[in-house]
């Protein structure tokens, strides 16, 4: 399904791009306690993106009680939901959040991971962008058996709902088109079928399709856009602010569409299923086209936001 979207040509808009929905899991309650592990590129969409504040205007227009948490490098350690550093975090081991790090973290016994779980109850976790530079097919199917053995952790624990995250994709001068093209292969597998169905507590949230250029066959694809790169000149991969502000409003709904915040459409219970939407251009002046495709018919909703 297509939409035209017009504004004036003198707006510049950012939209987030391939929001990869999980829908409502059968036994999915209001559940508020959120709870983020991120490092670098995570906290800048928390704090660029306008999480905090748009739980709180969320929570005074609709009654709920959502309580963010997130948790950067071990030296930075736990933030509560007014945003305040606590002075004291879970001790990640190793402060790793690589694949190999979180396979660490969830699949041995740890005082971290006991904590995570004692303490929240959506829990969101990804790697930072090094982790998008896979170099070859072997690492990538290592990958895989890392996060299917994570599943597995998860499959223990029903009551919580867990937020796989792909990994933010590299800067054009830092990746090359092999390790970009691996990266998006992830993320598509994460996202799929094969990895969420009959794991009704899981959900993937596709963080590198929200940053990365289309798999269009081009020399930057599946690369960190253009215009969300923080440095033309360089190379560093962090996100630029207007990814993260496009990003950032784009994960907040996602949480509340996994605690079942939102209705999806009738029906949309069980295993997760896909839906995608991509604007091209983006960013646009005058004019872009929505792209929408979903794993089947069903109603469903489209919000658009401004960086406001």
């Amino acid at each position: 399904m297509n939409l035209v979207a017009r504004r004036p040509a003198f707006v510049h808009a950012a939209l987030a791009l391939a929001l990869t929905l999980a829908a409502v899991p059968a036994h999915a309650q209001m559940r508020p306690n959120l709870f983020f592990l991120h490092h670098s590129t995570g906290l800048n969409i928390i704090d660029e993106g306008g999480m905090r504040p748009w739980f709180d205007a969320f929570n005074s227009s609709r009654g709920t009680d959502y309580a963010f948490w997130d948790h950067g490098y071990n030296s930075e350690g736990l933030r509560d939901p007014a945003g305040a550093s606590l002075g004291h975090g879970y001790s990640i081991p190793g402060d790793n959040t690589d694949p190999d790090g979180l396979y660490v973290l969830w699949t041995t016994s740890n005082a971290a991971r006991d904590s995570i779980l004692a303490n929240h109850e959506v829990i969101a976790f990804k790697s930072c962008f090094p982790a998008s530079d896979i170099g070859s097919d072997a690492e990538l199917a290592q990958y895989k058996s890392w996060y299917l053995a994570i599943r597995s952790v998860f499959d223990l624990h029903p009551e919580k709902t867990f937020i796989v995250m792909s990994t933010p994709p590299l800067h054009r001068l830092a990746t090359n088109l092999a390790a970009g093209d691996r990266a998006r292969a992830f993320a598509n597998w994460l996202k799929s079928a094969e990895y969420l169905a009959g794991h009704p507590n899981v959900a993937c949230f596709d963080l590198f399709d929200n940053l990365a250029r289309a798999d269009d066959g081009t020399s930057t694809r599946n690369m960190l856009r253009y215009e969300y790169e923080l440095d033309h000149g360089g190379s560093d991969s962090h996100p630029n602010p207007l990814a993260n502000e496009a990003v950032g409003p784009v994960f907040c709904e996602f949480y509340v569409q996994v605690t079942g915040g939102y209705a999806v459409g009738a029906g949309l219970t069980g295993a997760p299923q896909s839906f995608a939407v991509r604007a091209e251009p983006n960013p646009f002046v005058g004019e872009t086209r929505f792209r929408f495709a979903g794993a089947a018919d069903a109603p469903g909703k489209v919000l658009v936001y401004d960086a406001s």
